[in-house]
């Protein structure tokens, strides 16, 4: 598997974190997009800020699991802090990023102020945090998102130079689905460091569909983030507590949706001249996918 595709356990958001890290393993991927979302998946901020031994407890946790499973590591962190009250955010980033460090993950990811938040609010707000994760070595990133401040490609992009040293994760699928409606957005490409994968329609009904089968343009996100050598990861994230919008024929399941993903994103890098490894094997896009049939001949990456 190409070392730049990830997935995330939300996928299996609604099991513990060993069955997701089990689950992407399964796939034969090597690499994943860790959920540390309070109340939700699959570690609780709060609880890495109760005590330094609990990120270590949590780190060797991981460690174990990436061991297990013959994996080669957890490369981005998506986190949902769960407090508005800024303190409180600060004192659960930064345990978040202590583990991040401990585990030599780069990039974290949050969620922006909700729409209709303060612009000024917000990058105080922003600042702060940017200044948390500094401290640490990590990237802090904000992700585009539907009512977020971040659903307009423009607000994203003046948040970034507001704040300085924040990024973006990019997740398409929100410009797609969301009131941009796939209006062009490569403004806020220059600022992405983590990119988040999935095909979308024109609504939230469709937040998430079978890859190919949405309104994202996935050449051409890779080709102008390649031009603009992005580095960073592609981590697919179909979530499993939100229904796939599928056509009869179409799978509905996460791990066909993630394979289908992974298949659709390697042909579009293909498409657009970019070669990494091996090419992709044809997809067959018209057929249902099937994990197992999927997995052959994949390599852990």
């Amino acid at each position: 598997m190409p070392n730049h595709i990830i997935v995330s356990t939300l996928g299996w958001s609604r099991q513990p974190l060993e069955a997701a890290m089990a689950g992407i393993a399964a796939l034969d991927f090597g690499q994943a997009d860790l959920a540390v979302h309070e109340g939700w998946a699959h570690l609780n901020p709060s609880e890495l800020a109760a005590s330094p031994a609990q990120v270590r407890r949590q780190a060797e946790r991981i460690r174990g699991l990436v061991a297990q499973h013959q994996m080669k590591r957890v490369s981005a962190f998506n986190v949902g802090l769960g407090s508005g009250v800024l303190d409180e955010q600060e004192r659960r980033l930064a345990a978040v990023c202590d583990l991040a460090a401990a585990l030599e993950v780069p990039v974290v990811t949050i969620g922006a102020a909700r729409r209709g938040t303060p612009f000024e609010d917000e990058v105080a707000r922003l600042r702060t945090l940017v200044a948390v994760a500094r401290s640490r070595g990590v990237q802090l990133a904000i992700e585009t998102h539907t009512n977020q401040l971040t659903e307009w490609p423009e607000t994203a992009v003046r948040l970034c130079q507001a704040v300085p040293g924040l990024a973006l994760t990019l997740d398409a699928s929100h410009f797609v689905a969301g009131p941009n409606q796939g209006a062009d957005f490569s403004a806020v490409l220059p600022y992405v460091r983590h990119v988040h994968l999935r095909d979308a329609g024109s609504d939230w009904d469709h937040i998430q569909v079978p890859a190919g089968s949405g309104r994202v343009d996935f050449q051409q996100i890779v080709a102008r983030l390649h031009a603009l050598g992005y580095a960073g990861k592609f981590a697919i994230e179909y979530i499993d507590s939100i229904p796939v919008a599928a056509s009869a024929g179409e799978p509905v399941d996460i791990p066909s949706n993630i394979i289908r993903m992974r298949d659709v994103f390697l042909a579009a890098e293909h498409a657009a001249g970019i070669v990494r490894g091996q090419p992709p094997q044809p997809s067959p896009y018209g057929m249902e996918y099937s994990a197992a049939a999927s997995r052959t001949n994949a390599t852990n990456g």
